[in-house]
């Protein structure tokens, strides 16, 4: 059976873009499946988009074919590769951080560069920007297709060159009692956000839930939230409009209100800038 293609940028469904990699996409094989994950990764953000694969990446079959595209270095000499992760699943993206989450997690078997000379499309508006449908998709395509291998899509290079973002490595630090840490994504949807604390090491700290955190979320030295949190199995357990501490589905340390939006009614949201400390006693 034919791999499916899975698809996330940040380009939205505002505009014509996805439209044209799935078409792209189709011309090379009618019957290949494509299945939209996400096209609101936040605009030039390769480490939200590298943290999304992580979170999709184990619940796809095996073999399965990510293009991901979030891609300020469109047409620049940034490399556009193919990593076949250590399970057999493959990514086709912009080496530019988005691999990292997966190349610590998974594990990145082998790397390739996309031979622009054979597996690019040329069609009627070939432009320098938009590689999204002429390069990572198109070459997904002949990849699920079977026209082309993996060893065809371009020359290979050292899994240690692969761009790693940098917000990665800022781990969480605890200090007398206080977690200090960032916010790493949000979801605008509901409004939750995520901190760079994952649940296995939260758990570790043996933190009964019914437990009332003391919360600080501070953007570039400026306070925005300060109050006492419950931590909680879920949302149910505070009152409506409330805030909640829990383990979040994607893995890390998460903080929503329970039936309202926490990023729009306390204006926050996420990057390396917007700090968290936890004091736990």
């Amino acid at each position: 059976m034919k791999p499916s293609i899975v698809l996330q940028t940040d380009f939205s469904l505002s505009w014509s873009a996805v439209s044209e990699m799935k078409g792209v996409i189709r011309m090379v094989d009618h019957d290949v499946e494509i299945v939209d994950s996400c096209h609101e990764i936040r605009q030039f953000d390769p480490f939200e988009a590298s943290l999304a694969l992580e979170t999709i990446e184990p619940y796809w079959p095996k073999g399965t074919i990510f293009v991901s595209v979030v891609d300020p270095g469109v047409g620049t000499d940034r490399r556009a590769c193919a990593a076949l992760l250590n399970d057999g699943s493959i990514v086709i993206t912009p080496d530019n951080g988005s691999l990292t989450h997966l190349k610590y997690s998974v594990g990145i078997k082998e790397v390739r560069q996309i031979d622009e000379s054979i597996n690019r499309y040329h069609g009627p508006h070939e432009a320098a920007v938009f590689d999204g449908r002429d390069l990572f998709g198109y070459c997904a395509a002949k990849l699920s297709a079977g026209i082309i291998t993996y060893e065809q899509i371009g020359p290979a290079y050292p899994v240690s060159e692969v761009v790693e973002c940098e917000e990665y490595h800022l781990k969480p630090e605890l200090k007398d009692n206080v977690l200090s840490c960032f916010v790493m994504t949000g979801l605008p949807h509901f409004g939750g956000i995520q901190f760079n604390v994952d649940n296995a090491m939260w758990r570790r700290l043996e933190i009964p839930t019914g437990t009332l955190i003391h919360v600080v979320i501070s953007h570039s030295g400026h306070c925005v939230f300060d109050q006492n949190v419950v931590y909680a199995r879920s949302f149910g357990y505070v009152k409506q409009g409330e805030p909640v501490l829990y383990c979040g589905s994607s893995g890390y340390l998460s903080l929503d209100c329970n039936k309202d939006n926490f990023m729009a009614k306390y204006g926050v949201s996420f990057g390396k800038d917007w700090q968290i400390q936890l004091r736990l006693s």
